[in-house]
């Protein structure tokens, strides 16, 4: 099982890209994670590109379109969610008859220095991505908002040092897995499609009198 890493944060040495190293550890046997790190070449979202869209555009849809499950770690900026983030979700949830952000299983964790931040910004990625018709795995929510030292070396990358966000990231990516693999992300994209063709079908023959 493969599953998509993405950083919302664009520095070198990002609380979030930390976090998102120390996930293997703690993850259930069989995942893998495959880390997007380009997100800061996609341009601002413009509809005008539509019809040839640059090629980090490209790179990103192509890699959303190719997994089943997403792991997005994200910063807060002032009070919600990063900019940079959003657009690439805007980019991701076009073109609208067939989004490669919908009917993927999404978990979204927080990584953050403030204390009194996270929420905002967890709160946003949930709504937004429940919104492009995904499954967010709902709990327990993990936002580490004391990331400078919640997250240590080790080794090569970072682990955590909070054994109750741990295990906390430790339930979520185990459910993660049980959505990838029920398959329920994938199927209610599939009966919207269905039953958005029905109402279609119907309006069209109301409005030919039908």
């Amino acid at each position: 099982m493969r599953i998509l890493a993405v950083s919302g944060s664009l520095r070198r040495d990002s609380y979030n890209r930390a976090l998102l190293s120390a996930l293997p550890k703690l993850a259930p046997a069989g995942m893998a994670f495959d880390h997007f790190t380009d997100l800061g070449a996609v341009p601002p979202y413009d509809q005008d590109l539509e019809v040839d869209p640059p090629p980090a555009v490209v790179r990103w849809r192509a890699a959303v379109a190719a997994h089943k499950g997403i792991v997005l770690a994200t910063p807060e900026y002032s009070r919600g969610l990063p900019g940079v983030v959003k657009n690439a979700l805007d980019w991701a949830s076009r073109p609208v008859q067939a989004p490669p952000l919908s009917g993927k299983a999404v978990l979204v964790l927080v990584a953050t220095s403030g204390r009194a931040l996270g929420y905002r910004s967890l709160g946003d990625a949930q709504s937004l991505l429940t919104g492009m018709r995904n499954i967010v795995v709902p709990a327990p929510e993990v936002v580490i908002n004391s990331a400078e030292t919640a997250l240590v070396p080790d080794g090569d990358g970072w682990r955590l040092a909070d054994p109750m966000a741990e295990a906390f990231v430790a339930i979520q990516l185990g459910l993660l897995a049980d959505i990838v693999e029920s398959g329920m992300a994938q199927l209610l994209e599939e009966r919207f499609r269905a039953r958005s063709a029905e109402v279609t079908a119907l309006l069209t023959r109301a409005a030919n009198g039908r």
